[in-house]
């Protein structure tokens, strides 16, 4: 049964929001990083010796500043979305990236610090 979507509630179009935001970040950082990783044809140690260390950090982490900027975003509630839904991607894809495609891979998870 499909809705119609000017019937949607306020508060089913911000989690649709979220969830678009978390998809599409989710797909543009594990090819970024399937790019940086594979496409440069680097092990991850000599990945690791050229990046700068903002790249070298799980991008999970990178969500650690986003979830904390949330209660700055007071009424706002399209920023938050926009803003929830970067960071659920930027987590879901370290995780898919070292529990399902490097195993696939290259045979182990590839967790390291940082």
């Amino acid at each position: 049964m499909t809705m119609d979507p000017g019937k949607r509630t306020a508060s089913e179009r911000r989690w649709r929001g979220v969830i678009s935001w978390a998809t599409c970040v989710t797909l543009a950082t594990e090819m970024v990083t399937l790019y940086l990783r594979f496409g440069r044809h680097q092990t991850a140690k000599e990945f690791n010796q050229t990046a700068p260390l903002l790249l070298q950090i799980h991008h999970m982490f990178w969500s650690v500043p986003l979830l904390a900027a949330l209660p700055a975003c007071g009424h706002r509630p399209r920023l938050r979305g926009a803003i929830a839904g970067v960071a659920i991607g930027l987590i879901i894809s370290d995780l898919l990236h070292h529990f399902f495609v490097l195993p696939l891979l290259v045979g182990n998870t590839g967790w390291h610090w940082p």
